[in-house]
């Protein structure tokens, strides 16, 4: 009978111990940015179209714009823009359409064409973001559609990456990763350029232990690196104050780096990671109880 009794002490002591929260560590700041929406669009000659324009605070969080903009053209021949981002198309062709707060710029594409049968657009597949672990390939396919959203056949592109040494592109869409990081791929039609796809080289590995599930990815995105969970992550519900770290060794957090408090235990997250990690530097993403030290979750993200 004391026996049991010194158990259940033993348990409510760890328990009680772990919530005894101590201060989050300070998440990393990021450059502040715009994004411009939409990334691409084509219009008749002599029609207009309103920009919508989003901003990024130093936290990465979508925050309302805390300055004036300047909106500008790089062909004013093809459309032209005022402040308020309004833009009208002048002749057929492709331009940039420029939005810049401070030193921060962000652009979109715009095609302005004669008539709806006309080559107005050329689409990436897939569109948004292509993620590839180092020496992984992928095909990227690419489609022509007029102004209304027919596709026009017997086309031929031209392939192009931002950064080759990270990211190369064969000229039939053969997409490799070269490097950890970020590149834009883009693919070219008489003229007409698609807009840029994101292609990211990630490490990433499953989280198991404890009952822990998904994935954790760690990419180079707008020179900042990030840790990532996927929408199918979850944690034990036990310990009120997890954290997640990056380290070498998988059962203990001795030189491992924090990066964040666990607030939510599951779904998709991401955080920023201070400058001075590398992509390469740790092996796991570990859940860690602080006080109590124990691990609810580790994720190889391989050598």
């Amino acid at each position: 009978m004391k026996k049991t009794i010194a158990f259940v002490f033993a348990i409510i002591f760890a328990v009680a111990s772990c919530s005894k929260k101590s201060p989050d560590t300070a998440l990393a700041t990021v450059p502040e940015r715009l994004e411009i929406t939409p990334a691409s669009n084509s219009i008749l000659t002599g029609e207009t179209f309103q920009y919508g324009l989003k901003y990024y605070n130093n936290s990465g969080l979508l925050s309302t714009l805390p300055g004036s903009v300047s909106w500008s053209t790089t062909n004013v021949a093809i459309a032209s823009v005022n402040q308020s981002g309004l833009v009208t198309a002048v002749g057929a062709g492709q331009t940039e359409i420029k939005a810049m707060y401070n030193s921060i710029l962000t652009t979109s594409l715009l095609t302005v064409v004669n008539n709806n049968t006309q080559l107005a657009t050329v689409m990436v597949m897939p569109a948004d973001l292509l993620e590839l672990k180092l020496n992984e390939t992928a095909t990227l396919t690419a489609i022509g559609k007029n102004n209304l959203g027919g596709t026009i056949n017997g086309l031929g592109f031209l392939w192009q990456s931002s950064n080759v040494p990270l990211v190369a592109v064969s000229p039939t869409g053969v997409t490799t990763g070269m490097a950890y990081g970020t590149a834009n791929v883009t693919a070219a039609s008489s003229g007409i350029q698609s807009s840029p796809v994101m292609v990211q080289v990630i490490r990433n590995g499953n989280f198991s232990g404890m009952g822990s599930t998904g994935m954790a990815k760690l990419k180079i995105e707008n020179a900042v690196l990030k840790l990532q969970t996927t929408t199918d992550f979850n944690v034990s519900a036990g310990p009120p104050d997890l954290r997640i770290y990056l380290g070498n060794n998988s059962s203990n957090i001795n030189g491992a780096v924090e990066v964040a408090s666990l607030n939510q235990r599951s779904g998709a997250q991401t955080w920023n990671i201070s400058a001075p990690t590398s992509i390469t530097q740790y092996r796991y993403a570990i859940v860690w109880c602080l006080q109590f030290g124990g691990t609810y979750g580790v994720a190889d993200l391989g050598n």
